[in-house]
């Protein structure tokens, strides 16, 4: 198995305001925890590269290290700094959330999400030619993403 370590902020609200960042993994138990937590003004490049320099000095360097996150470019420039070594992969509950804001179809959200839930080559194969006679538009957008993604 690889490791995997999901990231993600939330606004907080309240008197103090802010940014809360999260760095959460799952067990052989299928449990997930938090690993690592912290709290910023805003959530720019800086930002979490910060958090992600200390989850770095907590975790140390892990081979066939592996991120999920939403599609925040913020996030992608910070673990491209700080983890140059691990993959980032994009959440497929978030990017089928962007497919459907896009392109307003629910539809073409549920076949995007069993793409790229596919474990073999023939089923994505044959849910992506789904995908591409369903809406040309969304195919092009998935694919700009990458299979890799």
């Amino acid at each position: 198995m690889r490791p995997v370590i999901a990231v993600d902020s939330t606004h907080l609200k309240g008197r103090f305001g802010g940014t809360m960042f999260v760095a959460t993994a799952q067990d052989g138990n299928e449990q997930v925890y938090p690993i690592a937590f912290g709290c910023c003004d805003s959530k720019n490049n800086l930002s979490w590269e910060r958090f992600l320099h200390f989850l770095k000095g907590a975790l140390g360097h892990i081979d066939d290290l592996v991120f999920i996150s939403d599609r925040h470019a913020s996030i992608e420039a910070g673990n491209s700094k700080v983890f140059s070594y691990a993959t980032h992969t994009i959440c497929c509950w978030h990017f089928a959330e962007n497919v459907k804001k896009r392109f307003h179809r629910k539809d073409v959200a549920a076949i995007m999400d069993k793409t790229a839930r596919a474990y073999t080559e023939f089923k994505y194969n044959w849910y992506n030619s789904e995908l591409r006679n369903l809406h040309k538009n969304a195919f092009n957008y998935v694919e700009a993403t990458g299979p890799y993604k």
